[in-house]
């Protein structure tokens, strides 16, 4: 697969909020090697939100320029539980627990990415093996000093809040998946960063090439505080993957925001942080830039921005079919069964504002099945 470089190069800088170290990115893509770029997610609950979908998005960018996306299913550091942003200590998960999330998820993902360049590995399979000696030479890589520099833990330790020590070990479990799977680049969240730049320090330790630390912008729930998160008790927090466009429909609706209407630059948003959010919303769905959704959208009232159903993602029903919500559409192919021909046809309808936004990739799976089914019917 040919590698591109100045258009995914263009892409990340228009996105990201820290790329770090950016020349030796534009060195490393220049180069023309075929990149690993890693994501671990850990499989906290059964489902993926609109903010996982963001993330994934950006690897799957990168498979779209031909590189090599390693997806770390975090088994293991599921049952850690990540401490980044985090004001309290995580329960520690059970493995049946995390085994049942883990099938839940995954045909999701594999929605989501492409296929021929994509790797989906456990990290239980390496760090499940380390030994007491492995251990002690990993948490060498590191010093309580800078654990604490970390803001989580230094406020959390300010306000006499308990910190396990196994949470420390969280980020060394990370760094070390970039080992296990030789990663160029790693990719996150915002609240990800520290974590991203131990694993440079940790793969320099093990005589690798240090991976590149690439964030972005953390989606934050509908009510307009709390980063928008799987294990968030409240369901309306989120918008999930499988979640029904009636669903995702009503959690807008509900979503915080002003009485002010939308501007038509970012800098109109500065203050108004429920305002900020519900954009950024819109901007993940669609796979816009802030600048380019205010472009498009400045001017108009939320009220509008929330409610209309043909120019948004957020579409409650589908002129196509009554039966077109998200939920169904992701439910449809258990075990990567066939479609059925009702969801083909939903799918392969380029004038549904959902399959545009969120399947538009399974546009020409779906059309090409679709014409396998109906000349099988035809014969």
């Amino acid at each position: 697969m040919e590698i591109y470089t100045g258009l995914i190069m263009e892409y990340l800088i228009e996105r990201a909020t820290n790329i770090n170290p950016k020349d030796d990115l534009e060195k490393l893509l220049k180069s023309k090697k075929n990149l690993r770029v890693k994501l671990g997610v850990d499989p906290t609950a059964p489902d993926v939100t609109l903010g996982w979908y963001a993330i994934l998005r950006m690897l799957k960018k990168f498979q779209d320029y031909g590189h090599t996306a390693v997806l770390i299913l975090g088994e293991f550091t599921a049952q850690v539980g990540d401490p980044s942003g985090k004001s309290e200590t995580r329960k520690v998960m059970g493995e049946n627990e995390i085994d049942d999330n883990a099938k839940g998820v995954l045909p999701i993902i594999k929605n989501i990415l492409n296929d021929n360049n994509l790797e989906i590995v456990s990290n239980k399979d390496w760090l499940s093996k380390l030994t007491i000696q492995d251990m002690m030479e990993l948490a060498s890589k590191t010093t309580l000093a800078q654990m604490m520099e970390r803001d989580d833990f230094s406020k959390r330790f300010s306000d006499n809040s308990p910190i396990s020590l196994l949470e420390f070990f969280y980020p060394l479990y990370q760094g070390y998946d970039s080992v296990a799977v030789k990663a160029d680049i790693e990719i996150g969240g915002n609240d990800q960063l520290w974590n991203l730049m131990l694993g440079r320090e940790i793969q320099k330790s093990y005589d690798l090439s240090p991976q590149i630390a690439i964030t972005f912008p953390l989606l934050v729930g509908t009510d307009g505080s709390k980063k928008m998160s799987k294990s968030d008790p409240s369901d309306l927090s989120r918008i999930n993957m499988t979640d029904n466009s009636d669903m995702i429909a009503n959690k807008i609706r509900k979503a915080k925001t002003d009485q002010y209407g939308l501007p038509s630059e970012p800098k109109g948003l500065e203050g108004r942080a429920e305002a900020q959010n519900l954009v950024s919303i819109y901007a993940a769905l669609a796979d816009q830039s802030v600048e380019s959704v205010l472009s498009e959208l400045g001017g108009k009232q939320f009220s509008d921005f929330k409610t209309n159903k043909s120019n948004t993602p957020i579409s409650a029903r589908s002129s196509a079919s009554t039966s077109s919500d998200i939920g169904d559409v992701q439910q449809s192919s258990p075990n990567n069964a066939l479609f059925s021909d009702a969801t083909l046809t939903i799918l392969s309808n380029k004038n549904n504002p959902i399959v545009n936004v969120l399947f538009r990739d399974l546009y020409p799976v779906a059309m090409s099945a679709l014409e396998y089914n109906q000349a099988a019917t035809d014969v």
